[in-house]
């Protein structure tokens, strides 16, 4: 009988193993922000508090990734011009692989810097962030 058991047992965690999702460490569909060189269009928002950076991954022009980080502060001195204080690292990135329009959301709530920190976003998972679009 505790032959058995024993038997049903692990077969059990098996199973377990088997079905049950291995955690990564990264998120190798998503990649790295560019450099400046692939940077298409930087704009901000004091409204919201994000600076939006624009790329174009494949150097054809046409956006296929963009972050945004938290602006931290606004510096008025010179009238002709704002300077902006942001986050080092990007809170939101959106990437469209395919420049098929069909765009995926990730977030990194540490806006640590580390890919392995961010997480893809849905929004059904809450609703306190805005959400990915088809259209931007």
């Amino acid at each position: 009988m505790k032959t058995t058991t024993q038997a049903v047992g692990l077969s059990f965690m098996l199973v377990l193993c088997l079905v049950w999702p291995a955690p990564s460490s990264a998120n190798p569909s998503l990649p790295h922000e560019p450099g400046e060189e692939l940077l298409v269009e930087q704009t901000y928002d004091t409204v919201i508090g994000l600076l939006i950076r624009e790329y174009s991954l494949k150097n054809n022009g046409q956006v296929d990734y963009r972050t945004a980080r938290h602006i931290l502060g606004i510096s008025y001195d010179d009238p002709a011009s704002e300077a902006l204080e942001v986050a080092s690292h990007p809170f939101l990135y959106w990437y469209d692989a395919n420049q098929d329009g069909q765009w995926e959301m990730w977030i990194d709530r540490e806006e640590a810097g580390q890919l392995a920190n961010a997480a893809r976003y849905d929004w059904r998972q809450g609703e306190d962030l805005i959400t990915s679009s088809k259209t931007w």
